[in-house]
């Protein structure tokens, strides 16, 4: 069962890396947007999720912040997506180096990051958020359970 659960850790880490590396690409293809208001993009990707919720708060929050600062979505967006991109890359890195300090930190980041899912999903109740929770409470769990795996072994050796 251990090794089952090592080699779905490892598959889900080499997920996430390529993941991160979808979400980097995505940010330098929108690198090419040059002068398009971050407004207008974010109006034209969540405008079925405006009319589904829109009273959604950090929807309109945002809407109403971009209305009166207007960003480009090359300074932005761009930025926003190489930022996590290479975040999700750095961190299951060094997840499979087994580096215990990546441990915690992201299972707080999915952590923090399934709560807005499910934040989300009160409102939307998408299947294809509710899909995207279900993986992330997976990947989480084989997080932990490696973590558990590794701290005893490093207790066990260090004794």
């Amino acid at each position: 069962m251990l090794a089952m659960e090592s080699r779905l850790f490892t598959i889900g880490m080499y997920w996430r890396v390529f993941y991160g590396v979808l979400r980097t690409l995505l940010g330098l293809v929108l690198l090419k947007l040059i002068n398009v208001p971050l407004a207008d993009l974010l109006r034209m990707i969540m405008g079925q999720e405006l009319i589904e919720d829109p009273a959604d708060v950090l929807l309109t929050f945002t809407n109403n912040f971009l209305q009166l600062h207007p960003f480009q979505v090359t300074y932005f967006l761009s930025a926003y997506l190489i930022f996590w991109g290479f975040i999700d890359i750095f961190i299951s890195v060094n997840l499979l180096k087994q580096r215990m300090w990546a441990f915690p930190v992201s299972l707080w980041l999915i952590a923090f990051f399934i709560l807005y899912l499910l934040y989300r999903f009160a409102h939307t109740h998408s299947l294809i958020l509710l899909s995207v929770i279900l993986l992330d409470v997976i990947i989480f769990w084989l997080i932990q359970k490696e973590y558990k795996k590794v701290k005893l072994a490093r207790t066990i050796r260090y004794k």
